[in-house]
């Protein structure tokens, strides 16, 4: 007993009595916290209308979870969720199966995704051609993953058909149509080249009417949940690309600008852009600065906004993508920059015809560079990414200052 409490004993007693209240009242405080959850469990207080039961007596928190994603998540994009999912099959048109001459030589169950597959079904549905980088080839199993061709010929059709990818040992994939279908990150990627036809979903059919760049339920379940920021970027980019050579205003739905979006991801999708030429990349910068993601000052200002974000990701290096820079010349006089290639077969960066052809292509454009520091048309070449990768708008700054 310390000597406060010594010299205090009736202080010291009153604390005794005053502790024994506090004990007992908490006491009684559990044992009406255990009786209430027992009767709820039981049925026996006022909240059994709010339990709902299975038909074997289980409690079923189907409707709890439901009340409790809508408050944390917003509302569920129920219209288009997986159940909804429809597909439809479309046979190619013969001026398809001219152009895309490699079609003919993929055996039955391997298939055309991503940016070929998204580029016929924009064609065949809105008579646009969207601009296309490479080859992308999925084999599709059946549910018990049996599948249709040998690992030996999947290994040279990704030899073949994906020389860049099967460099880095990333080669022809299995998936079902299922699941493919379900695990696409935007509706119009919902596509799919298989067999002599196209088979894409309604959500894409429709989507392409509308120019509508949305997410899928796959990505985006709930409106008002926050996206991640290389999904969104990935729509902008998708937006100006589309915007050159759509007549409709290409429209960006049922998705927020994420509330960060970092000095990395901006400059992975900037290099994206800009391998897919100097107006591209104008344009991106363009949304980028209508989004609120850049300042006003880089709008339309590539690589004036390439240098400052060196600032903030130092271990980044911006570089010409060749596998996204495959072109002929007359067709990227005829479409304005832009490609379809008659065969897809020599569009590789592995193809030393294409790299001459790209070298050639972009020496007959050097003249398009404004004021030494902005392209107006054509594609970057090596010596400005090169400018790029020295300077940055720290150092513009800092010799306009001195």
């Amino acid at each position: 007993m310390n000597e406060f409490l010594r010299g205090n004993l009736e202080s010291f007693e009153d604390g005794q009595e005053h502790d024994l209240d506090i004990t007992e009242l908490a006491v009684d405080s559990l044992s009406r916290v255990v009786s209430e959850r027992d009767d709820a469990v039981n049925g026996d207080s006022g909240y059994e209308e709010e339990i709902d039961y299975d038909e074997d007596g289980d409690y079923d928190d189907d409707d709890y979870y439901s009340e409790y994603e809508e408050q944390h998540y917003g509302e569920e994009r129920a219209d288009f969720d997986e159940e909804k999912l429809t597909l439809q099959e479309i046979p190619l048109p013969a001026e398809i199966l001219e152009r895309y001459s490699f079609l003919s030589e993929l055996p039955h169950g391997v298939a055309v995704m991503g940016g070929v597959a998204r580029s016929i079904a924009r064609e065949i549905i809105t008579g646009e051609r969207e601009p296309i980088r490479d080859i992308d080839l999925v084999n599709i199993t059946d549910e018990e993953g049996n599948s249709e061709v040998d690992y030996d010929t999947l290994d040279a059709l990704s030899r073949k058909f994906m020389p860049d990818d099967y460099t880095f040992g990333h080669g022809i994939e299995n998936d079902t149509v299922d699941r493919y279908f379900k695990t696409r990150d935007f509706t119009v990627n919902q596509s799919l080249i298989k067999d002599g036809k196209l088979i894409i979903s309604d959500f894409a059919y429709n989507d392409f009417q509308e120019n509508i760049i949305r997410p899928t339920y796959f990505e985006h379940p709930y409106d008002g949940d926050d996206i991640s920021s290389r999904l969104f970027l990935k729509a902008l980019m998708m937006r100006s690309v589309l915007s050159q050579i759509s007549d409709s205003i290409p429209l960006i739905e049922d998705m927020e600008r994420p509330e960060y979006i970092g000095s990395f991801d901006t400059a992975l999708f900037l290099n994206k852009a800009m391998s897919r030429g100097a107006e591209t990349a104008r344009v991106f910068t363009e949304d980028l600065a209508d989004w609120d993601v850049i300042s006003e000052d880089y709008a339309g200002r590539p690589v004036a906004l390439a240098k400052a974000l060196l600032e903030d990701v130092y271990a980044f290096e911006f570089r010409p993508s060749t596998d996204e820079r495959f072109k002929d010349i007359q067709e990227c006089e005829d479409m304005d920059g832009f490609f379809i290639p008659p065969s897809m077969l020599r569009y590789h960066a592995s193809d030393p015809t294409i790299r001459r052809a790209i070298a050639e292509y972009e020496d007959s454009l050097d003249d398009s560079v404004d004021n030494g520091e902005e392209r107006i048309s054509g594609y970057y070449t090596q010596a400005e990414y090169d400018d790029i990768n020295r300077s940055s708008a720290y150092d513009d700054d800092y010799d306009d200052y001195n």
